[in-house]
């Protein structure tokens, strides 16, 4: 999505079921696009249920309603008749029981070829949205059926940021990329030699531990000193010995064969940044999240934190969806809004798009399904870049999100930094929680609440919970078997005696105090809680 985000997930890593906002789709003025789209919803429910039906729907091109995906209204695509192979999927949904496939209704299983065209107008040029837009969309969307286009404007040589390979539109461009690569980290590691640094038994402990706190990884980034490997591998082709590494005082040393021994100390650097980058970004709600999210993640430290240098050519794509208007607010830098020349629809339509159609602007606010492209030239003594004119005015973290005040504080705040690159990675500023009205905030009742996790079948029920400080969280075992809770978490809370069940509990509950997660970087955290992993000792 933005490689040079440093907190965006790696889509490599076990586990990871998808991007939000999806992939995106990129073309140039003057291209047809196609898409292949298959229904592979996998949902627990009826195959024939109408709710798992899919579409996708466009905005920006220019299509045809068989291609518009909109549901009920896109009609009958009679250059895609049903194949046998797809006949019973599309049974229960084409009504009457007809024979050619309708954009709009895609069931498990079956597939649809959406065709899009930009006619080579540059009215087409710019960022947009597309998104499910069949039977249940604002669920599906909420869920991630969402995603964001780029149509390049060739014509616009002054604000056009285009990272793909010229003789291959369909790759970006490596020396463009972290690492190379468009899964790659900001965050490269690099061996500093010790010559044999005696080390002492109790040194072993770390042996395999993940970063200290502060390190990255915490943040997003590489979690584990075996994924710090991994990144380290992509980017230089060298991997340290696992089995040897442990973590001293901050500090992640190689050992010898022995273990008695430090050879290097592993530090992370961050890559040279690039000279242009094209950063995307997606204010919306995502079901399940109590919070404002920009590409589906919250607070600092989870939302984009993205990296550019000196004199990077910084293009921005700015999308927003779901109930709520947003302003986009970046400090320190300024741009303007390009668009058509004219004031009458053959010129705008034939204009190339490139003239200021905007104020000098720093915040600009977007709704539902609204969306904008700038550029911000941040080469020295360019008056769009932070900092003055003078070159390293502009390095630092600088805050990046939504004025409106609640959206802010219910997460919708990410970062922007300004690096030379080559240098040290170290924890970036961290915020406290803001507390108000005796430890709530916002519509929070005042008064603590009691939550109950049952134990049950060697599982904790739910296997997580959010609580606000002041309240009360009661352990009861339903099992046959004795059962523990331990915070792995040191120190934190006290780890229990064996519970006997079924019906045993904890002799008292716990209270939950304040507790900055180091997980989140926010500045002011509306609702200070707990995040700390739960583990039973009993049964490990």
């Amino acid at each position: 999505m933005n490689p040079w985000d440093l907190n965006e997930p790696d889509p490599t890593d076990a586990g990871t079921m998808g991007t939000i906002p999806g992939p995106v789709i990129e073309c140039e003025v003057g291209d047809t696009v196609l898409v292949h789209f298959r229904n592979m919803d996998i949902q627990a429910m009826d195959p024939q249920s109408p709710n798992r039906v899919h579409s996708l729907h466009p905005h920006g091109f220019v299509f045809e309603r068989a291609q518009d995906g909109a549901y009920p209204l896109s009609p009958p695509d009679q250059d895609q008749p049903v194949p046998a192979a797809e006949a019973a999927a599309w049974a229960g949904v084409l009504d009457p029981r007809g024979i050619l496939k309708q954009g709009d209704r895609v069931p498990p299983g079956g597939t649809f070829t959406y065709r899009w065209e930009t006619f080579g107008w540059p009215t087409t040029a710019g960022v947009w949205l597309y998104h499910d837009h069949s039977i249940c969309d604002m669920e599906n969307v909420g869920l991630g059926a969402i995603g964001i286009i780029v149509i390049h404007n060739p014509a616009d040589d002054r604000n056009e940021v285009d990272i793909r390979l010229p003789n291959d539109p369909t790759s970006a461009d490596p020396a463009l990329l972290p690492g190379g690569s468009p899964n790659g980290s900001p965050i490269t590691d690099d061996c500093i030699p010790l010559g044999g640094l005696p080390i002492l038994p109790h040194h072993l402990a770390g042996l395999g531990a993940p970063p200290p706190p502060g390190m990255p990884g915490n943040g997003g980034g590489p979690t584990s000193v075996a994924e710090h490997a991994k990144h380290a591998a992509r980017a230089k082709g060298r991997e340290p010995r696992l089995e040897r590494v442990t973590t001293v005082g901050g500090l992640r040393l190689e050992l010898d064969e022995d273990l008695r021994t430090a050879l290097g100390v592993w530090c992370p650097t961050y890559h040279q940044p690039p000279s242009k980058a094209l950063y995307l970004q997606l204010f919306h709600m995502l079901a399940g999240v109590d919070r404002m999210t920009i590409n589906g993640r919250v607070f600092l430290g989870n939302t984009p934190t993205l990296i550019a240098g000196l004199d990077t050519r910084m293009r921005f794509g700015v999308v927003g969806m779901g109930d709520d208007i947003h302003t986009f607010h970046i400090h320190g830098h300024r741009w303007t809004i390009p668009g058509p020349d004219g004031a009458d629809p053959e010129t705008i339509q034939a204009s190339p798009q490139v003239r200021a159609v905007s104020q000098f602007e720093d915040t600009r606010v977007f709704g539902p399904a609204d969306s904008m492209a700038f550029t911000i030239d941040g080469a020295p003594g360019s008056f769009t870049r932070a900092g003055g004119p003078e070159a390293d005015q502009s390095i630092g973290e600088w805050h990046m999100h939504c004025h409106v005040l609640m959206h802010m504080m219910n997460g919708m705040m990410g970062s922007h930094m300004i690096i030379r690159g080559g240098e040290l990675v170290e924890g970036l500023p961290e915020g406290v929680p803001c507390e108000m009205g005796g430890g709530h905030t916002g519509d929070h009742p005042d008064e603590a609440q009691t939550h109950e996790v049952v134990m049950q079948h060697s599982q904790y029920v739910p296997p997580s919970m959010s609580v606000h400080v002041g309240d009360q969280v009661r352990f009861v075992n339903q099992d046959n078997n004795a059962h523990t809770v331990d915070w792995d978490t040191a120190g934190v809370l006290p780890n229990s005696p064996n519970i006997n069940g079924p019906g045993g509990r904890l002799p008292a509950s716990v209270r939950a105090e304040a507790d900055h997660d180091p997980g989140d970087r926010s500045r002011a955290a509306p609702t200070p809680r707990h995040r700390l992993p739960v583990r039973d000792a009993a049964r490990a």
